[in-house]
């Protein structure tokens, strides 16, 4: 018994990496070219900055909540960055002014949420309608032309043969695993999630203050994202970022094995989760769908990314359950799906 439930939950784990595996057939299949080494390589550089996004948004979604204006949030950082530095002529001025809204946007967030108690979605619904507002304002001229060549490079250069894109997502990704697995940070930010925050309170987690961090770190990430999509881009418009970069980075997430419910999500599933959602875009560019094309599958996928999560879910409290009575010994070596 034991070992099936083992193997239940190796399987849970796994699904991630599975779907991968099945994206790649399908793509190898109905579009061959984009399986290429040459192109998986520009694949995987499209999917960096939408991971380093997702995993503002997982970390988010562990506590039970959810940012929804982190995608706006990425272009008001990437206009502020690249205003600033026109004005000055300081690549470090920019990203400083850049951080500041990041940053900022972050400490809204957490205060309405963690101190003021305001549901995460109604108060990043909030800053999401504010963050048009103020993105507009400050590219009044419409566009803006990156010409800072370091600015640039961290967009499209390489180091030691590695695109920028993909070390910066690399080390990211290894700082946030790190965090969330080692650090007091992390083993509140799950336990948060994974029950009640009443709960959490009575355990000592100052929960308030805790959110305010979590939601500052997300706002942080979205500084990052929007500094490597402004060096790739080369030319920065209000809707750099937006609505479709905040579904992608959600749904990069939820299919990489984050719950919406919080308290369950690893980094290296978001990794696998953005790589599956820049393959699947890249996949659909190349067949030659449009743009409204795009949004539909976006919308599909994230709609099958939520059943799939619910599924998991219930699967895992079942794993849960089972456990605790063959624990008890109360249950024995019964099939699975078998009632207890």
């Amino acid at each position: 018994m034991t070992r099936r439930l083992s193997i239940g939950r190796l399987l849970v784990s796994a699904a991630p990496l599975v779907l991968l595996a099945i994206m790649l057939a399908i793509v190898a299949v109905v579009e061959p070219g984009v399986v290429r080494p040459s192109n998986l390589e520009q694949v995987v550089i499209q999917a960096s900055p939408i991971a380093i996004l997702a995993l503002g948004a997982m970390v988010v979604l562990l506590t039970g909540g959810i940012d929804l204006s982190a995608g706006f949030g990425v272009a008001m950082v990437a206009v502020a960055t690249v205003g600033a530095m026109g004005l000055e002529g300081d690549l470090v001025h920019g990203l400083l002014v850049g951080l500041a809204f990041g940053l900022g946007l972050g400490l809204v967030n957490g205060v309405l949420v963690g101190l003021l108690g305001i549901p995460a979605f109604i108060a990043t619904l909030a800053t999401f309608t504010a963050v048009q507002g103020v993105t507009l304002t400050l590219a009044k001229s419409g566009t803006l032309i990156v010409s800072d060549p370091t600015l640039l490079r961290i967009g499209t250069g390489e180091l030691a043969g590695i695109p920028f894109p993909i070390a910066i997502a690399g080390v990211v990704a290894v700082v946030m695993a790190v965090l969330l697995q080692m650090t007091r940070f992390g083993l509140r930010t799950y336990a948060i999630g994974s029950g009640e925050p009443d709960a959490a309170r009575l355990s000592g987690v100052p929960v308030g203050r805790h959110l305010v961090l979590v939601y500052l770190l997300a706002g942080l990430l979205t500084t990052v994202t929007a500094v490597i999509l402004a060096g790739r881009s080369g030319v920065v418009a209000p809707n750099i970022g937006g609505v479709s970069l905040l579904l992608d980075a959600i749904a990069a997430a939820v299919l990489g094995g984050t719950s919406i419910f919080g308290g369950r999500g690893t980094v290296w599933g978001t990794l696998v989760g953005a790589i599956i959602i820049a393959l699947i875009t890249n996949a659909l560019r190349s067949s030659g769908a449009d743009a409204s094309s795009l949004d539909l599958w976006r919308g599909a996928i994230i709609g099958l990314a939520l059943v799939v999560d619910a599924a998991i879910h219930l699967l895992r409290r079942r794993l849960e359950d089972r456990e605790v009575a063959v624990a008890a010994g109360r249950l024995d070596d019964a099939p699975l799906g078998a009632p207890a």
